[in-house]
């Protein structure tokens, strides 16, 4: 156990400018779960935690809790025990699995965005489509709103209730639905089953 501590010593070596990254670092870990390479705010964070890594695994590892990086994507994850999970409820489940299927159709289009983006609209019809069910104007608004606090979409400040808002789409939802979660989510609503709430 003590060898995987090893890294907390590297905190010593930091400079003052340092220590301060690894303490918004962190908050921001666990305040939002990701940190993301691409958003402008966040880049100095994102390298400063790649970078560091071994000091984010040591210091996590104390808390019984894990740092996920995945460069290809551009995402660092805190990955924290159960009691710190995100759970979701159905209309949340299948909101995150629209976006996160639409990520990965969108991902690969040319594009002036940093990340995929969709409209309102389109978002909308996908849900309706892959659930089965329309969502009601109210929750829809509520349930992306839930997403956006956990740094898995960005609707910004638009209009949400205007079919042709935008919706920015993170490659955090790449991390918190991998492909096992996706086909398992999607042979579940093809049952007409409630969706098992999943946990980011």
């Amino acid at each position: 156990m003590t060898g995987d501590l090893d890294g907390l010593m590297l905190i010593t070596e930091l400079t003052e400018a340092d220590f301060d990254l690894f303490k918004s670092a962190v908050h921001t870990l666990l305040a939002k779960t990701f940190i993301i390479r691409g958003i402008d705010r966040e880049e100095r964070l994102y390298d400063f935690t790649i970078r560091n890594s071994s000091l984010f695994d040591a210091w996590f590892s104390c808390m019984d809790a894990s740092l996920i990086r995945d460069e290809g994507l551009g995402v660092v994850c805190f990955r924290g025990g159960g009691d710190t999970r995100l759970r979701l409820g159905r209309e949340e489940t299948c909101a995150l699995l629209t976006a996160r299927l639409l990520y990965e159709e969108k991902r690969t289009e040319l594009s002036l965005t940093a990340f995929p983006v969709v409209t309102v609209f389109d978002f909308v019809q996908r849900y309706n489509v892959l659930v089965g069910e329309e969502i009601k104007k109210t929750r829809l608004i509520e349930v992306l709103r839930r997403l956006q606090t956990h740094k898995l979409i960005d609707t910004g400040s638009r209009d949400l209730s205007d079919g042709e808002g935008v919706i920015i789409l993170y490659p955090s939802l790449a991390m918190s639905l991998d492909r096992d979660s996706v086909d398992e989510l999607l042979a579940s609503l093809s049952q007409a089953e409630k969706p098992a709430a999943p946990e980011v």
